[in-house]
């Protein structure tokens, strides 16, 4: 019956052990969900703070491009035709031809 009662001992020792390692890979998968949640929380802030900024750029660049315009708008209504001589002007050109030799 000795026997029998050392390896009844030596089974629960196992189960002892087992069940030990059984809660602290538990706790670790615990541990490991939480940071996984702490790092989702993080993400999603990132991506609002990343969409906040692409608003920001995109009204930026809508600003820019019709300060452009109107500037444009206004410095075209401001310049004056200058008539060089060319495209239906009345005064006449001078063409040099080169003799060939």
């Amino acid at each position: 019956m000795s026997d029998l009662t050392n390896k009844d001992a030596e089974q629960d020792t196992k189960i002892a052990v087992m069940d030990s390692t059984l809660e602290n890979s538990i706790r670790r998968i615990e541990m490991v969900h939480k940071r996984v949640d702490d790092t989702n929380e993080e993400l999603e802030k990132l991506q609002d703070r990343i969409r906040t900024l692409e608003k920001w750029v995109a009204g930026a660049g809508a600003v820019i491009a019709a300060a452009t315009f109107i500037i444009g708008i206004i410095a075209s209504a401001d310049a004056k035709e200058i008539n060089h001589g060319r495209n239906g002007s009345t005064q006449s050109e001078v063409v040099l031809q080169l003799s060939r030799s």
